[in-house]
């Protein structure tokens, strides 16, 4: 049984950055820029804006510099033509990320996110791949 989150739940845990697909009647995307004191927040629909946190994926619930580190990486990796060597570059940017598992956990789930997503375009798999020994059958 799936759990629903009500509404003032949701808009509770917003961040700045997040994702808004729509609001209320407003049916354009958006992203919060900003956040009162009283709970309202303020949507942008910019794409200029939804972009700059938004540029490859929906990153909503990484904080604003989580999204530019994120960013920062699939920049790196969009440079790169062969989809093998994005998904290898993506698995070396998770091993990286992986020495401090705590502060990045957020990143490597984008990060692999994103890797399954090229994989499922490209359908490619692969060569190398980094995994826990308990996941290894």
């Amino acid at each position: 049984m799936a759990t629903q989150i009500s509404a003032q739940a949701r808009a509770a845990n917003l961040k700045i950055g997040d994702y808004v697909a729509k609001s209320g009647i407003y049916t354009k995307p958006g992203v919060v820029v900003e956040k009162s004191q009283d709970g309202t927040v303020v949507v942008d629909t910019d794409p200029e804006v939804v972009g700059q946190y938004h540029r490859y994926a929906n990153t909503s619930g990484l904080t604003v510099e989580q999204k530019a580190q994120f960013n920062a990486i699939m920049d790196q990796v969009n440079q790169i033509d062969e989809p093998i060597q994005q998904l290898e570059m993506i698995d070396a940017k998770v091993g990286e990320l992986r020495q401090d598992p705590d502060a990045n956990r957020e990143i490597m789930y984008a990060l692999r996110n994103q890797q399954a997503k090229l994989i499922r375009k490209s359908g490619d798999l692969p060569r190398l791949y980094r995994e826990r020994p308990e996941k290894v059958v």
